[in-house]
């Protein structure tokens, strides 16, 4: 005896193989990009704090560089003064 089977039995196998696979593939594409959602925001977490310690670090160094500036020119006022010499703008 030769049954017929249905065409759609034969085929729910490797259709329900199919979108199991992409069922899969979908899921793993989803946390891969959370993760790297995550690792980016991380990432410019430290890259903010690095911009905000650069930033305070060259208000520093224009403190240091101005008092040392003004020192500077105090000294040089001083010799000038002490050797009589007239400074002309």
């Amino acid at each position: 005896m030769n049954q017929s089977v249905p065409l759609w039995t034969t085929l729910i196998a490797p259709v329900a193989t199919l979108l199991g696979t992409m069922l899969v593939v979908i899921l793993g594409v989803y946390l891969q990009n959370r993760s790297m959602e995550r690792l980016g925001e991380r990432l410019s977490a430290q890259i903010d704090a690095l911009r905000a310690e650069l930033k305070q670090q060259l208000a520093e160094l224009e403190l240091r560089l101005t008092k040392q500036i003004m020192e500077l020119a105090h000294r040089v006022e001083r010799l000038e003064e002490a050797r009589g010499l007239i400074r002309t703008p």
